[in-house]
């Protein structure tokens, strides 16, 4: 059983570590001409100098996140204490964040940005992981009628699930913020469906939800118009975008094998962002398909071994959890490339492990180091009960 927990956890860590290996590899080469422009010319690696930065302080918090047991994080104390810090942390940066394109979203401690959305991701997996956990517990002990015990268990978990997740909503509205706003709630949805919620009342909330979000994507003036650029271009009523339209560009230019590596010529200032959302544009112009087939097995990876950890978690708090983790990552991915894809309306999506960024690095590594505990934990609770089988033998 040692040999197996080490197989899973090795293949989760290394696969962490190609896809780091990778973006460092990237952005070496596409952030380069804006390294040299922000440098006056001194230096063409400045921005992979500090994603190397972000990636070793990553590891450091990774094994000391997966140090602590995550059962800890089932305390009510703990991770409301965690939520309340990300609630604090989001009415912050409203007050004193930096506002960049009539958006606050971000600290700006010196040369570095802070985004606490992405860790009030985290705290909220945690926050509604512990609250689904308890109300579930607590309804079996206290109805022994199983129809009463159901439906009072689904009410307590549509207000506590409703307002863990509502007032980060709020919150992240008012820093125009609505693929962080759309992920929360997918967040929420998604693990209120997993609790075993009424069906019927959870298709009703469906329904709103997707009516709601879209009222509020049409409100803002700069949403709407992305909105409506993105459906003229699926009905060919117009070209897309300019960002979609060099995306586009730079995927298609790459070909079965690319340009090569350094061949992209849309980091030459031709598509904004190369180095943090549209990366994935960059990497398959310069190696192509076979690239792209090989970062989406890396993902792939990375994502089955989440699956296999849920699989195998006999606690309903960590597969919760794991559940969380698994939905926040795998949005970004799928949304990310949908959006350099054209598939879906522009907006701000870092590629996980591959984007330059420090905020989602660390939330991202935090929330990784609480997976690699879990999945030591299964393996020892394995072990013990099979020393403890023999030992009866």
């Amino acid at each position: 059983m040692k040999k197996n927990r080490k197989d899973l956890g090795t293949v989760f860590i290394i696969v962490i570590l190609l896809l780091m290996a990778l973006s460092i590899i990237t952005l070496a080469s596409l952030s380069s001409p804006r390294s040299l422009s922000d440098s006056n010319g001194k230096d063409a690696l400045h921005f992979v100098n500090l994603q190397g930065m972000w990636f070793v302080l990553g590891i450091i918090v990774f094994f000391g996140v997966s140090k602590i047991d995550y059962k800890k994080y089932r305390k009510k104390w703990f991770s409301n204490g965690l939520y309340s810090i990300g609630a604090i942390l989001l009415v912050a940066v409203l007050v004193i964040g930096q506002s960049v394109n009539g958006a606050k979203r971000w600290f700006q401690l010196g040369p570095i940005r802070v985004q606490p959305s992405e860790f009030a991701k985290i705290f909220l997996i945690l926050a509604l992981a512990g609250c689904i956990d308890r109300i579930s517990k607590s309804s079996k002990k206290k109805y022994r009628n199983k129809i009463k015990s159901k439906k009072m268990r689904d009410l307590s978990l549509l207000k506590g699930v409703g307002l863990y997740t509502g007032l980060y909503l709020i919150l992240i509205l008012f820093e125009k913020s609505f693929s962080s706003m759309l992920q929360i709630f997918i967040l929420g949805f998604v693990l209120l469906f997993v609790s075993g919620f009424n069906l019927g009342w959870f298709s009703v909330i469906t329904g709103v939800g997707f009516f709601g979000a879209f009222d509020i994507a049409i409100q803002a003036g700069y949403r709407s118009k992305r909105i409506q650029d993105f459906i003229a271009n699926i009905t060919l009523k117009s070209e897309p975008p300019y960002q979609t339209k060099q995306s586009l560009i730079a995927i298609g230019s790459g070909k079965f094998l690319g340009r090569g590596y350094g061949g992209s010529i849309q980091k030459y200032y031709f598509l904004p962002e190369i180095h943090t959302d549209y990366i994935f544009s960059g990497y398959s112009e310069e190696m192509g398909f076979i690239g792209v087939l090989l970062l989406i097995a890396l993902y792939l990876a990375l994502v089955i071994v989440i699956i296999i950890t849920i699989g195998k978690a006999r606690d309903f708090f960590a597969k919760y959890i794991l559940t969380g983790i698994l939905v926040m990552i795998s949005t970004q991915i799928i949304g990310n490339i949908g959006v350099v894809s054209g598939l879906v309306p522009s907006t701000g999506i870092p590629l996980p492990l591959m984007s330059y960024g420090g905020s989602t690095t660390i939330a991202l590594m935090i929330s990784l180091g609480i997976v690699y505990n879990i999945i030591k934990s299964i393996y020892e609770q394995e072990e013990e009960t099979i020393e403890e089988f023999e030992y009866e033998m």
